[in-house]
């Protein structure tokens, strides 16, 4: 059995990109191993039917292949609004843990991104951010894309989530705050 991955950056590979070639094969990049994967079909398309469709639920009943139990496997690791919509928006890159990817996107933990300016913090979620940062010392050069469709309440707790946690502990951010930085040119 295989133990359910949590964080992504516990996994081994980090698949990034897909792509269709035009023989129809699925191409996926893998980040963390650099590598291209080639998914295809080898089998006869016009005789693909019920049947087929069958064996592949009978496979999804192997003991390898299984639903993450929600108490066992501890999926929602906090019950925190916060994190919860962190989570949703957030942890893909950033990871669960705040620590980035050592690579592309940046850590969250002991940032002074973070724990500074906090009209700077919402206007990063509410604009996006392209070109150069350096973030405890180390530069990246990504494309962090804009967040306006969130409601202030959403924005609020976000930020608030990663400035008190992470081992952050700033004040939080109001949704007052998220409004007023919303309405600047």
């Amino acid at each position: 059995m295989v133990d359910t991955i949590v964080n992504t950056s516990d996994a081994h590979h980090r698949p990034m990109g897909l792509a269709e070639g035009p023989e129809g094969s699925l191409y996926i990049s893998d980040s963390r191993e650099g590598k291209i994967w080639r998914v295809m079909f080898k089998g006869n398309k016009g005789n693909f039917g019920k049947g087929q469709l069958a064996l592949i639920e009978e496979r999804k009943l192997l003991p390898h292949l299984r639903t993450p139990d929600e108490i066992l496997d501890n999926l929602e690791e906090d019950n925190l609004v916060g994190g919860k919509v962190y989570n949703r928006y957030c942890a893909t890159c950033h990871q669960r843990n705040g620590k980035g990817d050592e690579n592309r996107f940046p850590p969250l933990v002991g940032s002074d991104w973070v724990g500074g300016d906090k009209g700077r913090l919402i206007d990063v979620v509410l604009n996006g951010l392209q070109g150069k940062i350096e973030v405890s010392g180390i530069a990246y050069n990504n494309l962090m894309p804009a967040f306006q469709y969130l409601d202030d309440k959403q924005v609020a707790v976000i930020l608030t989530y990663i400035r008190q946690n992470f081992g952050n502990e700033v004040d939080e951010v109001s949704e007052a705050e998220v409004r007023v930085r919303r309405q600047l040119p």
